[in-house]
Formats: C-alpha cells, sequence, structure tokens
C-alpha cells in the first residue's frame, strides 16, 4: 500500500500541466501583440514553432519532476526542478535556432520570451506556497500569575555586598553607560543574589543556569546577533519562575537607520544602508536566500522592528512592562507569565491566514498581504492594553504596521487575496467585516446573533456610514444587517456597494 502510495505522488498532475500550458500561451500571444514586429503575419509565422517548443517544454517539466505535487516538496527544490526544465527547453530551442538560419527567427524575442515565461512559472509557484504556508495569525491570551511585583523566589534571596555592587555597576558603565545602570536599579532588582547579570548570545550559557535559581535574568547583548532567538528567549523562560523577570536590548530598525546613514557622509550612508537592507532584510525574509544569508551572516545584525522583539517575547511566554532607549539602544522589561509557545510559525510568510468567524458561527480563514511586522499579531492583546480603539475600530497608533503596510492599506490592496475567501464561498463582495473571536466578543449578544446568520462582506458598511466609535460601528452592521432581514440579501448590497463606490470614488475615503 505504501509503495502505491509512493508511486502515486511520483505521477505528474495535469492540472499542473495544463495550467503551465496555457500560461505560456498567454505569454506568446502576448509577446506577438506587443512587440513592434517588421514581419505582417508574426502570429503565423511563430505559432507552428511555438507549439513545438511548447511540447518539448512541457516534456522537459516532467522528466525533470516540475510537475509533482508542490504540497510534497520544499519550495526551493520545484523552483531548482523547474529551472532546470525550463533551461533545458531553452537551450534546445536555442541551438535549433542557430541550427536553421535561414527561418529568420528572432533570437531577441525567444530570450525575451523564456525569461519571461520562467519568471511568471516561479511568481505562480511563490503565490501557490503563499497560500498554503500563510502565516496563522492568532491572539495570545494574557493571563499573569504574578502581577508587577518582584515575586518571592528563595529564602536565600538577599542584597549583595559592597564589592558585588561595585563589580556589577562598573561593568555595566563600561559596557553600557550609566543612564542604563540607573534604569536597572529602577526596575531589575539589579542588587539581589536571585538576579543574574550575564552578556551573551549562545543559548548554552543560559541552559548552564539551574531553574528557578534566579528572579531576574538581565542579558546586556542585544538581541539581533542570536541566531535562535525563540529558542534563546524559551529557555531563559524556562530558567525563571513564574512572575520572574526578563531584561533585553535590541537595535530598533529606526536606530539602525540612524546609526549607519549618520555615520557617513550622506551619500555613503545611503548606499551602506541600501545595501544593508538587501543583506539583512530582503534576504533571510525568502526561501531562496535565507539560507545563503545564514551562511554569510551566521544570524549576526539581524534587523528587527520593535513589534517583532516584543511578539518573540510574548511568543516566548513573557509579557512586557517597560520599555526605554538608552544609548541608541531599546531596553524592555518582561515578565513571565506562562510557559513558551512550542508551535513555531512561519513568520515571514507575505501572506497572512487570519482565523475569522463566519456564518453559521463556522471559523474560516481569510488571506491577506502582510502588513505588519512579523509576529505582531501576537501583540494584540498588549496593544488592546496600552491603547483606545481609534475610528473604525482599529488600534490608535499602532506601531505594528509596516510603512508599506500603511500604503497597502489606504488603497486596499492588502485586501485582494480576500478574494479567494469569496471564491471558496465564505465571504460575499459586500457584507459585515470578518471578526476575530476577540473583536466579536467585544459586540452586543444581540448583534452576535444576528451576524451569524450572514456572510461576512469584503465591503463593510462602515465605508458607507463612517461611524467613528465601536458603538457606532455595531449600530452600522445592525442597520444593514436589519436591511438585508428585511428587504433581502441583493438588493441590500447593490444599495450599500453603490454608496461605498460613491464615498472612495468621489470623497476619498481611505482604509486604516
Amino acid at each position: 500500500m505504501t509503495h502505491v502510495l509512493r508511486k502515486h505522488q511520483n505521477n505528474p498532475l495535469m492540472i499542473y500541466i495544463v495550467i503551465n500550458a496555457v500560461v505560456a500561451m498567454c505569454v506568446f500571444y502576448s509577446v506577438m501583440e506587443i512587440l513592434p514586429f517588421t514581419n505582417q503575419n508574426p502570429t503565423g509565422k511563430y505559432s507552428l514553432p511555438f507549439y513545438i517548443y511548447l511540447f518539448w517544454w512541457i516534456f522537459f517539466g516532467v522528466s525533470f519532476k516540475k510537475y509533482l505535487h508542490f504540497r510534497k516538496r520544499r519550495p526551493n527544490r520545484v523552483m531548482k526542478n523547474c529551472f532546470k526544465a525550463d533551461f533545458t527547453a531553452f537551450a534546445i530551442g536555442l541551438i535549433l535556432i542557430f541550427l536553421l538560419p535561414e527561418q529568420n527567427y528572432s533570437k531577441a524575442i525567444y530570450i525575451l520570451y523564456s525569461i519571461t515565461l520562467f519568471f511568471i512559472e516561479l511568481i505562480l509557484v511563490s503565490v501557490y506556497y503563499a497560500f498554503h504556508e500563510a502565516e496563522v495569525a492568532s491572539i495570545l491570551e494574557i493571563q499573569s500569575t504574578a502581577g508587577n511585583l518582584r515575586p518571592e523566589i528563595t529564602r536565600e534571596d538577599h542584597r549583595v555586598n559592597e564589592e558585588v555592587k561595585e563589580f556589577i555597576s562598573n561593568y555595566i558603565i563600561l559596557h553600557r553607560g550609566e543612564k542604563l545602570l540607573s534604569f536597572l536599579k529602577d526596575n531589575a532588582s539589579l542588587f539581589w543574589s536571585s538576579t543574574l547579570l550575564i552578556n551573551t548570545t549562545e543559548r548554552f550559557n543560559i541552559e548552564k543556569v539551574s531553574k528557578t535559581r534566579y528572579a531576574t535574568i538581565i542579558n546586556l547583548h542585544q538581541i539581533n546577533d542570536i541566531r535562535g532567538i525563540n529558542k534563546f528567549m524559551a529557555t531563559i523562560n524556562r530558567r525563571l519562575p513564574f512572575g520572574g523577570r526578563f531584561v533585553g536590548c535590541f537595535e530598533e530598525r529606526e536606530q539602525r537607520k540612524k546609526r549607519i546613514i549618520g555615520s557617513q557622509y550622506k551619500l555613503f550612508g545611503k548606499i551602506s544602508y541600501i545595501k544593508d537592507c538587501f543583506v539583512f532584510r530582503f534576504m533571510p525574509h525568502f526561501n531562496l536566500t535565507r539560507e545563503l544569508y545564514f551562511w554569510i551572516t551566521a544570524g549576526r545584525g539581524r534587523v528587527l522592528s520593535k513589534a517583532e522583539v516584543f511578539g518573540r517575547a510574548y511568543f516566548s511566554g513573557f509579557k512586557i512592562l517597560e520599555e526605554v532607549q538608552i544609548n541608541k539602544l531599546s531596553y524592555f522589561v518582561a515578565e513571565k507569565i506562562q510557559e513558551p509557545l512550542t508551535m513555531e510559525p512561519k513568520s515571514y510568510s507575505y501572506l497572512l491566514a487570519l482565523e475569522r468567524i463566519g456564518k453559521g458561527e463556522s471559523l474560516f480563514k481569510v488571506y491577506k498581504f502582510r502588513t505588519m511586522y512579523p509576529y505582531s499579531s501576537y501583540l494584540q492583546c498588549y496593544l488592546y492594553q496600552k491603547n483606545n480603539l481609534d475610528a473604525g475600530g482599529k488600534f490608535k497608533e499602532d506601531f505594528r504596521i509596516t510603512t508599506l503596510g500603511r500604503f497597502l492599506r489606504r488603497y486596499w490592496l492588502d485586501e485582494l487575496p480576500m478574494l479567494a475567501s469569496i471564491l471558496k464561498g465564505n465571504m460575499k463582495l459586500v457584507g459585515v467585516r470578518p471578526l476575530s473571536k476577540q473583536y466579536f466578543s467585544l459586540y452586543s449578544k444581540e448583534l452576535q446573533q444576528q451576524r451569524v446568520r450572514h456572510k461576512p462582506g469584503l465591503l463593510p458598511p462602515f465605508y458607507a456610514d463612517l461611524p467613528k466609535s465601536l458603538d457606532e460601528i455595531q449600530a452600522s452592521e445592525k442597520k444593514y444587517l436589519d436591511l438585508c432581514e428585511k428587504r433581502g440579501t441583493f438588493l441590500t448590497d447593490m444599495r450599500y456597494f453603490v454608496i461605498i463606490l460613491i464615498n472612495i470614488l468621489f470623497k476619498k475615503v481611505r482604509s486604516q
């Protein structure tokens, strides 16, 4: 039975072949229409060679296992197979063009077509994996067991003597300055025997520490240089009792930018910053370059945002209590509130799979382009406690949103992948917005019951009524749902669609 299944997995999928052939034909006829030809009938001249080429293209695709089920293979393996198959077909076609000069086929057109087709294939493969490997954004439920008081750890907890106190003070001043010393005195029980001061990036050094021996662990080395940040934080978590504190530091993205550009001539600084962005921001986020990045940098000097560091802290079982910027670094005090999570998220996927409540209270996934920094989903409770909701039910001063993300949200480009949910039948074009469990719980019971009788929509009534508060948003949605139940969903949706379209086009209403 196992042999049969394995054999079936090694068979090419016909749907992949059909899609590949359709894409190849679309690219061919687009090239014929767009590019200027001296020949009066370029389509007629190139059609027969194209279909011969298409046959070899598919033949080598099958030979190099390009059409096997993608879910059974890693993305880099699929892309390697695509390159091998496409390059072989391309090379044979190019040889034939040289061997048949009397046909006068354009080498430039052939090369342009082949390269275009290859890159479109890579884009389609990337989109496939993006949907199937989208990061599942979840909300971390926070329940602190110790509050903000320094925990009682051990009977042996006592203040250190003056000699040790002087050594610790001098060490901190030497490496990080007097401002940090003052901050740690006030927020980290610095001169107690239950406090451990370290300066390391190696998890091995943490693993040697006895569990619950210390109430506070302070690491002076910045997190940017740690290879496995989550495992490092999780190890610290397991060495602390509940209520124990971890003090860490990192160089935030804007701090890094100022350091690189400000330390050189303006032009050279910008060139250095572009190079830094490519190596330390672009390369670690993509499958094809991630391994190369770690080989070059050993994971050191990673670019980190405040949202990512805090999100990783919450993922590792901590709650952020204090944060401060000292000497061009960001410091935080975190409290252990639970054990670290074990399921590692796909933190750099450019698509997010968001769990939402649909019709009949069924849960389904909506897809959106990433507009927030990695691990931002673990900060919803943190942000809810820190900030009030803005007009439209959004968080005020949401530091989790990237610069590109603000642009995508402003013009609804981040919601384009939601069309997949409409095609699946989980959503419709106009309707109440799909809500997470947390936001759904903020609604009145009556509206909750009414909401789950209808499908959520891509264009919510918010953009028709433009409410300013959560109460007004609920009133707007109830008004829409009442009309759906009284006059029918189709007519109500058409009316709202027209109003929303007018608000977007003429009143310049934008998403946030």
